[in-house]
């Protein structure tokens, strides 16, 4: 893991706003490439998205150093996308 990335993490796990918005400019449009996958629109993507950091900054001091950070953020918007995708076909 690079330094600036873990300083970033680290931040974000004390709640610090700037590391916080750091990740979030560093990610985003990656991670709204994943959430368009699943969306029916780019408005249902960015509202995956938002769900989906919200849900990282949440539980970013779950983050164990194992495997890539990039990774386990992916794999978090994909869970969010796939539940945003389950309650749509509900309704």
């Amino acid at each position: 893991m690079l330094p600036e990335e873990k300083h970033m993490i680290e931040g974000c796990i004390d709640g610090k706003r700037s590391c916080q918005k750091m990740l979030y400019d560093r990610f985003a449009s990656k991670m709204l490439g994943v959430c368009m996958r699943y969306a029916k629109d780019r408005a249902e993507a960015e509202d995956m998205l938002q769900e989906g950091f919200i849900k990282v900054f949440q539980n970013i001091a779950r983050f164990k150093n194992e495997g890539s950070f990039e990774g386990w953020v992916r794999r978090i918007m994909v869970f969010t996308a796939i539940n945003f995708f389950k309650h749509r076909s509900r309704t």
